[in-house]
């Protein structure tokens, strides 16, 4: 049995305690009370704190209670653990709150929801003591996720509580990014974890805040003539990234057979022209006399080019090229001088041409950017 004193009444039981019977003579008056301070908010939690220890007290109580100081100590690799338990097990917003970030109007993957269309998340970690140098702590923690393990450094924080035995939280953290640049046609849009980023210039690169996963990119409206390869995106910590994930629009087969088709229709329209110097076109003639005019031009095309189309875009559309053709005319030539006509001809010469393909609400558009055969050949007669 214990050899402590019974527990004095508190003020309020004192109070509530049931009056004595009336004695025969009146009793003489007790001595007032002496003055109870009142406890300061630190003493009531050491009172309070003295309180939990002596109830974890049993046989082994001087090891429970020692434990219980190790488990505070320890507080540290708990609330690392906690943030990667709620990233884990795809709780977003719970990992945030805990490391204290906050999402901005433009942060749309910083929630539940899109985290949770992520392919991969933290599977598993191991979390080891924390380290003091100088006035820092950190945690080290080694992470799985998906097929790679990497290490992460977390600094936690004193946040109140005693000097041998201090309350923690973790240090205030910036989340990962996934940086992404989309190249192609105008008015490609795309969906990252199902959602469509606030900006989305094309060409350009676009950072998202996020935390740690693999984020599904998907074009949102594809069109028949090209399509943009897209997969995931992993995110990488703050101020890592080297250069963004790079998505790049591609012909597809039947944008390759419209882009050989507008192709083929512009160089039959330049060969269907009577003009010596067919506007936009890689060839050209003219009188070898400057006394004759040169009119109502017949084209004669004897080998067609072979035309190569890279299925890649690049700045402003697809680029194309031609193998070598040839070609010949025949015009009529009429003298300045009297007005006398005659037929000229020319000998068959070579020529190619290269350009842009791009596709506008009408479909393919060939727009030549180099000719190698300008106008040279000459009619005679």
């Amino acid at each position: 049995m214990s050899d402590a004193p019974a527990p004095a009444l508190s003020d309020e039981a004192a109070l509530s305690a049931p009056a004595p019977e009336p004695a025969l003579a009146p009793a003489p008056a007790p001595a007032p009370a002496p003055a109870v301070p009142r406890r300061s908010r630190a003493g009531r939690w050491i009172v309070a704190l003295i309180a939990a220890v002596t109830l974890l007290v049993t046989a082994a109580g001087v090891t429970v209670s020692l434990s219980a100081v190790v488990a505070l100590q320890n507080l540290p690799r708990t609330l690392v653990a906690q943030y990667l338990g709620e990233l884990e097990h795809g709780r977003a917003e719970a990992a945030m709150k805990l490391a204290g970030i906050r999402a901005n109007s433009g942060d749309v993957l910083l929630n539940d929801a899109a985290y949770a269309k992520i392919t991969d998340r933290v599977s598993s970690f191991t979390v080891q003591a924390p380290v003091t140098r100088g006035a820092t702590t950190t945690v080290q923690a080694q992470i799985t996720q998906g097929d790679r393990t990497y290490d992460r450094s977390f600094v936690v924080e004193k946040a109140g509580g005693l000097p041998w035995l201090p309350f923690w939280r973790l240090g205030r953290m910036e989340p990962d990014t996934v940086d992404l640049m989309v190249e192609g046609p105008a008015g490609i849009q795309y969906t990252v974890a199902g959602v469509k980023p606030q900006n989305m210039p094309l060409a350009t690169d676009i950072t998202l805040r996020a935390l740690p996963g693999t984020y599904p990119v998907e074009l949102v409206s594809k069109s028949a003539n090209f399509d943009v390869p897209m997969s995931a995106i992993t995110s990488t910590p703050p101020g890592s990234a080297i250069s963004p994930t790079v998505f790049t629009a591609r012909l597809s087969d039947g944008g390759q057979a419209a882009a050989r088709t507008a192709i083929n229709t512009w160089l039959d329209g330049c060969v269907a022209s009577h003009d010596a110097v067919p506007a936009h076109c890689p060839f050209g003639t003219f009188s070898d006399s400057a006394a004759d005019d040169i009119s109502d031009v017949r084209w004669q095309l004897h080998t067609r080019p072979d035309v190569t189309i890279d299925p890649v875009w690049t700045t402003g559309g697809w680029t194309v090229d031609s193998t070598t053709g040839s070609i010949s005319a025949e015009a009529t030539l009429t003298r300045k001088s009297d007005g006398a006509t005659g037929q000229g001809y020319t000998d068959p010469w070579s020529f190619d041409f290269h350009g842009i393909l791009t596709f506008d609400g009408s479909g393919a558009l060939f727009t030549p950017l180099i000719s190698d055969s300008g106008p040279g050949a000459q009619a005679g007669a």
